[in-house]
């Protein structure tokens, strides 16, 4: 049942984003995109926690190609939705109710949706997801 719900937020929200920037044999990767935009500052490029802002960190960011492999195999999700959301705690991402990126998200719905009505924690909740799904598919096996 999660899985169906995760899958159905993906979906809505990837076909949501503009791709009029891409041209029809381009195929964007927006959850590629959105780490590489919030998270590559810190974690890298490749996200293997080598990012260029990593020499101003006290604590040195976690390879996250590795997440799965450090949990028997398994890509604990829901953990890393609520690292991603704040609902976990993670010293270095700052306190829970400001992390590090602040309310970017919300920020970014507010603009992308300027004067229309929108749900935005469903918005939110739905970037989240996209950028959980690219961590996933960058596990190493």
């Amino acid at each position: 049942m999660k899985r169906a719900m995760l899958a159905t937020l993906i979906l809505i929200t990837t076909s949501s984003f503009s791709t009029t920037a891409f041209s029809q044999k381009e195929k964007a990767d927006v959850g590629k995109l959105e780490f590489e935009v919030h998270c590559a500052i810190c974690h890298g490029m490749d996200a293997k926690g080598n990012g260029p802002y990593v020499s101003s960190l006290k604590v040195a960011p976690p390879d996250l190609t590795i997440i799965a492999k450090n949990n028997a195999g398994v890509f604990p999700a829901d953990h890393i939705i609520g690292v991603i959301d704040g609902r976990t705690q993670v010293t270095s991402h700052g306190s829970r109710d400001m992390p590090i990126w602040g309310d970017r998200y919300a920020i970014s719905a507010a603009e992308h949706f300027a004067g229309s009505p929108y749900d935005q924690e469903a918005y939110i909740r739905g970037r989240v997801l996209i950028l959980v799904d690219h961590l996933r598919r960058i596990q190493q096996k």
